[in-house]
């Protein structure tokens, strides 16, 4: 095998270490101006997303492709255990992990040339990324982990890269421990699966079954990488660190954070659970032999997974409708939207888990572009209550509706984006009849839910009327001196990824095929292969 030969493949990868090594670089070259080495994580950012998107066939790009189409959902031969394989559903991974670290690499350009600590922050911005592109690619349980470290050890340190900051030291320290407990557990159970095994490469699990000589190594090992993987997920009960982190984080992080590398998590849920535990129930096996009876770890899990999907979008809603800042509110939102997720991987078919990956796509728009929002309007100088927000969709008419796009969208409100996912999503719960239609319900339940508290933001900022003009723009610490960025206060880089949000929420909503055909192609190959 010739470099050209392996590195072809991995070009996203390279693009986007390589230009993290670069701002780094300029960093020690005292190169720090904002908008150079933000420049240089946008367009390193659109590369990466261009060779994947070619990599998915679209035609336009298809220049810059990398990868022929004979290596991508390529069955491994029978007792190959590769540590890493290209398949549609990790590209379309890929694409979605970009999508977000564009729109907030585009959004901190806005901030001051002279503001502290901009190269550290777009630097462990494309590190995080490189971590999340090499999640997608994973087929072995310790390469996935170690993947997912890749992405959290940077994600701690953007928590806390103002420094200054008291509440975002305590939400990185917050955020380092409980990085590190869910690391204990997922490394612990896949360490239990060895053992039952003899294997962690996924493609080798799934087509031993329950041919094991210690089954209770085998239900140990994926409770515990449940517990693991959940705490990225944020599923309840392993989520109460994330609303701390969230709302301490640096408005950027906490979008990057909310609408990015939390989708790792989900990620990683499909590859563990859907094709390997799933399938041991398609195999016909009656189960494993436990306690003198017999366990059918399939239905088990389907079964643990469409609880935990359950309590958490009910717990997140709840918890969500009692908020009184807007940044926790969204916090809580984000949380209850991973139980839509987790329905997806319950169910386990092709059309379930195609609308489990438009919801994952919807709210890497909605979320991001949310938490962007909120950014935006504290740069102004509005404070973080609900209440503080009244009068600004009149005062600001632009920003005001493209964040009730974003509330409408995550309500599940026709002609937007977070409508589709959902009507796919719960239709696919229906089809698969049972007990799954329950998930359907509740799912539907939920949305109703949410409108409420989503309604009553909308109802602030358009039907009331602010007591005192709106604020100017705020300096940022560290900056060299006080700047009025152009496009009212927030900069054009903001500006353009808020606007580019709110228009593909609407856009997708109206007209999802793009988006939604190469979703279902790659669920498709993604259930026949497994891994």
């Amino acid at each position: 095998m010739t470099f050209a030969s392996f590195a072809g493949p991995f070009l996203p990868e390279l693009v986007i270490l390589a230009g993290a090594l670069l701002i780094l670089l300029l960093d020690v070259l005292h190169v720090r101006r904002t908008e150079i080495v933000g420049s240089i994580a946008v367009v390193t950012t659109l590369v990466a997303l261009a060779s994947v998107l070619a990599d998915l066939g679209f035609g336009p790009l298809g220049a810059l492709a990398t990868l022929p189409s004979s290596q991508i959902d390529v069955a491994p031969a029978p007792g190959a255990a590769p540590l890493y394989a290209f398949t549609s559903f990790g590209l379309v991974f890929q694409a979605i992990f970009l999508v977000s670290t564009l729109v907030v690499a585009l959004a901190s350009t806005s901030r001051p040339s002279g503001a502290r600590g901009a190269p550290i922050f777009f630097g462990l911005l494309l590190l995080a990324t490189l971590g999340m592109l090499l999640v997608a690619v994973a087929t072995d349980l310790i390469f996935l982990l170690l993947a997912i470290e890749v992405v959290s050890i940077p994600s701690y340190l953007l928590t806390a890269y103002t420094r200054r900051d008291v509440r975002s030291l305590e939400a990185a320290m917050k955020f380092f421990v409980i990085g590190a407990l869910s690391s204990v557990l997922s490394f612990f159970g896949a360490s239990l699966l060895f053992g039952a095994y003899g294997t962690t490469n996924l493609y080798l699990i799934r087509a031993a079954g329950v041919a094991v000589g210690e089954p209770i190594l085998v239900l140990l090992g994926y409770a515990f990488l449940i517990a693991g993987l959940g705490f990225k997920v944020t599923l309840v009960p392993f989520h109460a660190w994330a609303v701390d982190v969230y709302d301490g984080a640096p408005d950027d992080v906490s979008a990057f954070l909310a609408g990015g590398t939390k989708k790792i998590g989900v990620f990683a849920f499909f590859l563990v659970f859907l094709g390997p535990v799933l399938a041991v129930n398609a195999m016909g096996s009656s189960g494993y032999g436990l306690f003198g009876g017999s366990v059918a770890l399939g239905p088990s899990v389907q079964l643990t997974l469409g609880v935990l999907a359950v309590v958490t979008m009910t717990v997140g809603n709840v918890l969500a409708l009692l908020q009184k800042e807007m940044k926790r509110m969204l916090a809580y939102s984000s949380i209850s939207q991973a139980g839509y997720m987790l329905i997806g991987i319950a169910i386990g078919t092709s059309p379930a888990l195609a609308g489990a990956t438009l919801q994952v796509f919807a709210h890497v728009l909605m979320k991001t572009g949310a938490f962007l929002v909120v950014g935006a309007v504290a740069a102004l100088g509005v404070g973080p209550l609900i209440d503080d927000w009244r009068g600004m969709g009149l005062r600001r008419p632009l920003l005001g509706t493209a964040f009730g796009l974003m509330l409408l969208s995550l309500a599940g409100v026709p002609l937007t984006v977070g409508f589709v996912s959902k009507f796919v999503l719960f239709s696919a719960a229906v089809d698969a009849r049972g007990w799954f239609i329950w998930l359907a319900v509740a799912g539907l339940l939920n949305s109703a839910l949410s409108v409420f508290y989503y309604a009553r933001v909308l109802k602030v900022m358009f039907f009331e009327s602010a007591p005192v003009p709106l604020p100017g723009p705020v300096a940022i610490e560290g900056a060299s001196e006080p700047e009025i960025l152009p496009v009212g206060g927030l900069g054009y880089g903001r500006a353009a990824a808020i606007g580019l949000l709110a228009v593909l929420i609407v856009a997708f909503g109206i007209y999802p095929q793009p988006v939604l055909g190469a979703i279902q192609s790659a669920a498709s190959h993604f259930v026949q292969i497994g891994a």
